[in-house]
């Protein structure tokens, strides 16, 4: 049985859940690890009371409107099938056991190390722990998928890395195996977050649509 990270609803939020983008005054993910234990994902998976911590990661190069995020569309027959089609801005999964006993998590905590190994496992790109920025939270309960979620937003500046644009979209895509992946700026980005906006009259998912008009 596969266990993940995961903090009481009534924990996280004491009044009600507050919706969309946060930043990241709101919540002190760090304070609240002490009322965080790791349980059973596929009974998690089910039950609304509890939300999954998840490092969320945007990735980019540049900065400003010209700055280029890294986008990709999930392949229609996706792990997870009610996300399946859309595209997204994010790279991201559970934190785990094993993210405890890490190197990294003593020199950047438990959080910031699992989005660095997430970053490995989901991409094949490795930056240092610089170029990660907690940038804010996503919380929504719009559908079964991001209800028992909590996204940790981070931005992840690619510029530090040598390899092009096109050998990092290739790195990319035979790592996370999307249908397709593509640059987009962030000016194009923010005209794509209605329904079917995205490219080839797709959408992007709700944490992506939250993520782009919370950060930009």
């Amino acid at each position: 049985m596969r266990s993940i990270l995961v903090i009481s609803r009534i924990n996280l939020f004491p009044g009600l859940s507050p919706q969309g983008f946060l930043p990241t005054t709101d919540i002190n993910l760090e304070a609240l690890q002490p009322d965080m234990f790791f349980a059973e994902r596929d009974f998690m998976e089910q039950c609304s009371h509890f939300k999954q911590i998840i490092p969320y990661l945007v990735l980019h190069r540049g900065s400003g409107e010209d700055a280029r995020i890294l986008c990709y569309q999930r392949k229609v027959k996706h792990t997870e099938t009610r996300l399946g089609g859309l595209w997204s801005v994010g790279f991201g999964g559970h934190i785990e056991p094993i993210d405890r006993e890490d190197p990294l998590t003593q020199e950047h905590g438990l959080l910031r190390a699992s989005a660095l190994r997430e970053l490995v496992e989901e991409t094949g790109l490795t930056v240092g722990g610089t170029a990660l920025k907690l940038c804010g939270f996503i919380n929504s309960d719009s559908n079964d998928v991001s209800s028992v979620h909590f996204g940790a937003v981070y931005t992840i500046s690619l510029d530090e890395l040598p390899d092009s644009d096109d050998e990092i979209l290739t790195t990319v895509s035979e790592q996370a195996e999307p249908h397709q992946a593509k640059w987009i700026t962030v000016a194009d980005l923010k005209n794509m977050t209605g329904e079917g906006a995205a490219p080839d009259g797709s959408s992007f998912e709700d944490w992506s649509n939250i993520a782009i008009n919370g950060i930009y």
